[in-house]
């Protein structure tokens, strides 16, 4: 993000505030201690916005298409492909929605850069989730409406609750540029809210802020910036880490993940990364999650980086 003349006042003002958050994280109620680390309620259930089944349109009745360089998640799959503005997710956090064979949750946190897609199935449970208010290792935790379990957005990993223990199923998804998703798939349909389709300042500015999330806590491997944006393919508490150059420039990656060889792979039409697992028979793509370098670190026990 490139600073405007006004905006180191404003980058002061969002330091400011964040310290306020600082100090709300620290005294706010606990839900429960998972793993060493708090639930920490931030605000009442039901304040930030979800969005169950959300109107999607075609790009040319869209209420503000995003521009060429704005980010989304896009799904290639059913009918005709769907597609997620990150501007718009920064707003609805939680979306859920789904095909007739695949229900799906989208999920956002901008603290750590996360966006994600899950089944919604869990459990022998068909869930809903909404925003809970509350954050775990600075991330966002989802709450499903049925048995209200709270469940991490970073992993799919139920923290909390009735489902205490489980897994949801990460869902493949693109991290492409509109410009590039609308390229490779002209009759996709967008989500739609009525609302912009940019990244709120607010959001920018904490992006080009040194801190890592609101609790204070740093991570402690300095083998990047804290905020650089990886892409990653995680599993079993471990993660493979990369960014769109890295694997743009080495061509297809090869390596190990929770005992699976994993192949990382440039796809030019869409201009990033995608993961596939190698099985004997069939290749089966692997979820890339955008993060940043403090948040898998405090996510996964160990994060794996080729340095080619």
């Amino acid at each position: 993000m490139r600073l405007t003349r006004g905006a180191p006042a404003l980058l002061g003002a969002a330091l400011l505030q964040a310290g306020c958050f600082a100090s709300q994280y620290r005294t706010n109620p606990r839900v429960a201690i998972v793993d060493g680390d708090p639930i920490v309620q931030m605000a009442p259930l039901g304040k930030f916005h979800s969005a169950t089944a959300p109107p999607m349109v075609e790009i040319a009745r869209h209420s503000d298409p995003p521009e060429d360089e704005e980010r989304l998640l896009g799904l290639a799959r059913g009918e005709r492909p769907r597609a997620y503005p990150i501007g718009l997710l920064d707003r609805f956090e939680v979306v859920n929605d789904g095909l007739p064979d695949l229900p799906y949750v989208v999920a956002r946190c901008a603290l750590t850069h996360l966006a994600a897609v899950y089944e919604r199935r869990a459990g022998g449970n068909l869930l809903t989730f909404e925003n809970s208010g509350a954050l775990w290792r600075d991330t966002l935790v989802l709450r499903d409406r049925e048995t209200g379990t709270l469940w991490s957005a970073a992993t799919g990993a139920a923290l909390f609750g009735p489902l205490a223990g489980q897994r949801l199923t990460p869902v493949s998804a693109a991290y492409a540029t509109a410009e590039a998703w609308r390229g490779a798939h002209p009759d996709s349909l967008y989500m739609d809210m009525g609302e912009p389709t940019s990244v709120p300042f607010l959001m920018r500015l904490y992006a080009a802020s040194p801190w890592q999330g609101i609790s204070k806590i740093k991570t402690r491997d300095a083998r990047h910036d804290p905020k650089k944006e990886f892409l990653s393919v995680g599993a079993a508490g471990e993660a493979v880490a990369f960014t769109e150059e890295e694997i743009r420039r080495a061509g297809p990656v090869r390596t190990k993940l929770a005992g699976r060889t994993i192949s990382i792979e440039w796809d030019a039409r869409l201009g990033t990364a995608r993961a596939y697992s190698l099985m004997q028979v069939e290749r089966r793509e692997e979820a890339v999650v955008p993060m940043y370098w403090f948040a898998l670190d405090r996510h996964y026990e160990r994060v794996l980086w080729d340095q080619r």
